[in-house]
């Protein structure tokens, strides 16, 4: 035995084999070099990557008991538990970098900005768990004073509460509200210059109504499921006489609501409405931001997992016998017990599996495509906005971005503006050079919070659908047909490969406690079919 395995690598080259991610004594290591992300020529990442060798070469046959595809947070976290049941535990990852959708990079004066996920919710008690155990703090979002909420060019003020929007709380908004030019107003005071919309009132209750008719872990099963899948989302709110109010707020969930960066056209009732049985926004998933920053996590634990995990390992095949599995990468065999794939359905695709998946799992990674997305950050040397009473949350039908929120660090230094372009919108700016992107951008944020915003210290853009290992969104979404005919392909395991990443969660799928719950769901899976 050597490093803990057998021996045989056959070709592996050993720097190839030793590129093993770690942290730094306090397990803040930012993995950088994997992002092709368009950013403005401002940023200077100051965070780099911790690499370190394994030691001697290695050779022999490779055997452990679990392979690990895909060292992101749902990957880590499965691979983390296993270990800790004294299992052999290999994470294989194609990237140059752990943490797929959760990394950071540096601003100018060494604050960090989450380029994909940030945000976490009361009750997401899988991730909250996880950042106690890790001793990772946190702070409420900052939601003091005024948000602003735009149609059609027309602002008024209301409390920053999105899902109250959804609710028919805010559809007409008055100008001389926001005009007014009265002292903050504090989170829990009543809206201003909105009347309620009851329209949209019963719309949203009629929705909720078809969610929680849901089971979480089985929507294809549900009585009247096969009629909700064979529908659109926007044929729905078309059929309810939805106006146009409402029927851009339902764009605007199914776009950046936590669903997956998709138009209502492309998606089924069925999958919408399980989106929010599973992850409601009423259910505020965006009320804390992480001291330090998500990214820091994936190195942590990473760091505690040492000498398991392999960097730049594209996992192309997949061949099952009677007693295991044979994972390949270019130049690599490892034969293991179990192997759990913790990648985007998509990304399934890349991998041949032999024997052929069942139809309904190889019809599901076919037909799950991931939503369009890019994240920006502007960054000021303040957080201006709240000296003008303003939250820094503003929502409109806006030509690019329909959300944006204060994501600066809790002393407001630096002022940090976050948002999301999303679905049709993203795929418009895709062949835009960034100075482009950041006028388009800057004149969404100038409409909410004025002309300021036109001269951030640092404008960074990603665009998630060019990022190759991840290749959209922060999850999948299903389009029509999908969940009654290939809903067992979703997670079901397939004798020894089971499945994890946060696409494959019952409670809170696109979020890290999806993806801390997915991994936990399939660690427990595999132990039990090792006893």
């Amino acid at each position: 035995m050597k490093n803990g395995y057998g021996s045989d690598f056959s070709s592996m080259n050993r720097r190839q084999f030793g590129k093993i991610l770690a942290g730094s004594a306090g397990g803040f290591a930012l993995g950088l070099s994997g992002c092709r992300s368009i950013s403005d020529p401002l940023v200077h990442p100051k965070a780099e990557e911790r690499l370190y060798e394994t030691g001697a070469p290695i050779s022999g046959a490779l055997t452990v008991d679990v392979v690990v595809v895909g060292a992101g947070l749902s990957g880590l976290t499965a691979a983390r538990m296993l270990a800790k049941q004294n299992k052999t535990v290999l994470l294989l990852e194609s990237r140059d970098r752990i943490g797929g959708r959760m990394y950071l990079k540096s601003t100018l004066d060494g604050a960090v900005l989450d380029m994909g996920g940030q945000w976490v919710g009361d009750s997401q008690e899988a991730i909250l768990n996880l950042l106690d155990e890790l001793r990772i703090s946190r702070f409420l979002s900052y939601a003091e004073g005024r948000s602003i909420h735009s149609w059609n060019g027309v602002k008024t003020s209301f409390d920053g509460d999105v899902a109250k929007l959804l609710e028919g709380n805010c559809s007409k908004p008055n100008l001389s509200t926001f005009a007014d030019k009265r002292a903050c107003i504090a989170p829990q005071t009543p809206l201003s210059g909105c009347a309620r919309n009851n329209a949209q009132t019963n719309l949203w209750n009629k929705f909720i109504s078809l969610s929680q008719s849901l089971s979480p872990d089985r929507p294809w099963q549900a009585n009247g499921a096969k009629i909700l899948d064979e529908m659109t989302f926007q044929s729905w709110l078309e059929s309810e006489g939805a106006g146009k109010y409402s029927r851009w707020l339902g764009g605007m969930l199914s776009r950046i609501g936590g669903s997956g960066g998709f138009e209502p056209d492309e998606v089924s009732l069925l999958h919408m409405a399980w989106t929010q049985r599973v992850a409601p926004q009423s259910e505020a998933p965006e009320k804390w931001l992480i001291n330090g920053g998500a990214g820091q996590i994936p190195a942590i634990l990473a760091n505690q997992l040492k000498k398991s995990i392999v960097l730049s390992a594209h996992v192309h095949a997949i061949e099952q016998n009677s007693t295991g599995v044979t994972i390949r990468t270019r130049g690599l065999k490892v034969r293991a017990k179990r192997v759990i794939v913790a990648v985007p359905p998509p990304l399934r695709a890349g991998i041949a599996f032999s024997p052929a998946l069942p139809p309904t799992h190889s019809g599901f990674i076919q037909r799950s495509p991931m939503g369009s997305i890019s994240k920006v950050h502007a960054v000021y040397p303040d957080a201006f906005w709240r000296k003008q009473c303003l939250s820094g949350v503003g929502v409109g039908n806006l030509q690019s971005c329909e959300f944006i929120a204060d994501s600066s660090p809790e002393s407001g230094k630096p002022g940090i503006l976050t948002s999301f372009v999303a679905g049709e919108r993203n795929i418009e700016l895709s062949n835009k050079s960034i100075a482009e992107v950041k006028n388009l951008v800057l004149t969404d944020f100038a409409q909410f919070l004025g002309p300021e915003v036109w001269k951030p210290a640092q404008f960074i853009h990603i665009d998630w659908n060019k990022e190759k290992w991840t290749s959209g969104a922060f999850t999948t979404y299903l389009p029509p047909g999908v969940w009654s005919t290939y809903g067992n392909g979703w997670r079901d395991p397939v004798r020894h490969i089971f499945w994890a990443g946060t696409e494959t969660s019952e409670r809170w799928p696109g979020y890290f406690d999806g993806a801390v719950r997915a991994g936990l769901r399939t660690a427990e899976e595999v132990r039990q079919s090792l006893l």
